[in-house]
């Protein structure tokens, strides 16, 4: 695990999170199985945040008895950065095409909101950047496979356009509830 950049108390950017087994099989199972069933969340998200994008991503739940999924939580909870702590966390599967996105937002409703990168390959120039704001602080984070960016809400964020055709940007949510 490597902290690669952090807003103390809210942002974290950790790359290599998980240990490269775990990675590789997570990273297999999401790109190769047909048993995953993408929803749209066109009709489930609010309006705004899909605003002036072509594409909307789509998800599913995954389920937390997943081993790669349970190591996730076990090392949210102990890793050495920022305690999670949280016993009941739901996993996401995100999956954004070209021309998909979200606009700008802050989690408000949640304590953190936590995305893990599982794309190995990204090219600059496929977009898809995490984009944050806090205060006159502005930036942005490049997607790199086997990361996670842990933010403490209320934080202002986006996802900026993917812009490749062939190779969605994959991604595992997490929201942690305030109580």
């Amino acid at each position: 695990m490597k902290l690669v950049y952090q807003i103390p108390d809210k942002l974290y950017y950790i790359q290599q999170f998980l240990d490269y087994p775990s990675y590789k099989k997570l990273h297999y199972d999401v790109f190769r199985s047909k048993l995953l069933k993408l929803n749209t969340v066109k009709n489930t998200w609010q309006s705004v945040l899909l605003k002036n994008y072509k594409n909307s991503p789509n998800d599913t739940l995954l389920d937390p008895s997943y081993s790669v999924l349970k190591k996730m939580q076990v090392l949210l909870n102990t890793n050495p950065f920022i305690k999670i702590n949280h016993d009941k966390i739901k996993f996401m599967l995100y999956s954004m095409e070209d021309s998909s996105g979200i606009n700008w937002h802050d989690d408000g409703g949640h304590k953190y909101g936590i995305t893990y990168y599982i794309n190995r390959r990204w090219n600059h120039l496929f977009g898809g950047e995490f984009m944050f704001k806090l205060g006159q602080s502005k930036g942005f984070l490049p997607l790199v496979g086997n990361s996670i960016v842990i933010i403490k809400a209320p934080l202002e964020h986006k996802v900026a356009p993917v812009m490749n055709p062939l190779v969605p940007r994959k991604t595992i949510q997490i929201f942690i509830p305030k109580t």
